[in-house]
């Protein structure tokens, strides 16, 4: 496994040596070379490889880690955690409002859609009983055609189940759609973060390990009733995604 050709890397004015030996390890990872999971070659190994000095492996090897494709330890060597080159997607949340920049910067790409009756655990996630019946649509959600943010599974009501087929045709935000299409309005939206693990059939859509850690996000929205119409359950990889946001203090507090 990997590749041991040598290999001459020319660096530019515009283009430092460590920069070209990082494009070349990025396109080797991208084309199979290094699967995901795997370890990278030492770094006196990719000295000899390429001829370049250890503080060119460093420097490069370090460009790869800020693009969310390996992750180095002490003793566990180099590893391969994303296929592609991941972009950190940062929500800043100063509003109600802003909630919606989540989807007009992305797009959702549908992967399957199906009536489901819920088990025990993921009705507990979305706060209804075992069994109840929900339409899921399983998607992700992408910054770019090769940056996917996270995995979002979304519950709708089984009347809703038309749905799917606007969901991704432009950014309008599931809930939006609901109400254009069904006249369901969103009264109250509450959210719930936690970490977790990606299971593997996620993962290697992705582009990461088995398990990996995730920020899951579970968004439920509610009509004017208290009734729940739709939940979305998105599990981001790390690295990938964060929120910003600024608090004021309030008068009451002096």
């Amino acid at each position: 496994m990997g590749n041991s050709e040598p290999v001459a890397v020319c660096g530019s004015a515009k283009e430092p040596r460590y920069q070209a030996l990082a494009d070349i390890l990025q396109n080797e990872i991208e084309s199979g070379v290094y699967p995901v999971g795997t370890r990278m070659p030492s770094e006196l190994k990719l000295c000899n490889r390429f001829n370049v000095s250890r503080f060119t492996v460093r420097e490069a090897l370090r460009r790869m880690i800020d693009n969310g494709m390996i992750l180095r330890r002490q003793g566990s060597g180099t590893v391969v955690i994303s296929k592609n080159p991941t972009k950190l997607f940062v929500q800043k949340l100063n509003s109600i409002d802003e909630l919606l920049q989540y989807s007009t910067d992305t797009r959702l790409m549908v992967k399957n859609s199906t009536a489901v009756e819920v088990d025990a655990r993921t009705a507990k996630m979305i706060g209804c009983e075992p069994g109840t019946s929900w339409h899921k649509i399983e998607s992700i959600r992408y910054l770019d055609e090769k940056s996917p943010i996270c995995w979002t599974d979304v519950y709708v009501l089984p009347e809703h189940e038309s749905l799917t087929q606007r969901i991704g045709a432009d950014t309008t935000p599931v809930f939006m759609l609901l109400e254009k299409e069904f006249n369901v309005v969103a009264e109250e939206v509450t959210m719930e973060l936690f970490a977790g693990s990606i299971e593997e059939s996620k993962a290697w859509e992705m582009g990461v390990k088995p398990t990996s850690p995730t920020l899951i996000i579970v968004r439920k929205y509610k009509d004017l009733n208290g009734r729940v119409f739709e939940v979305s359950v998105s599990e981001h990889p790390a690295g990938r995604f964060t929120f910003s946001i600024d608090l004021l203090r309030s008068s009451n507090m002096y």
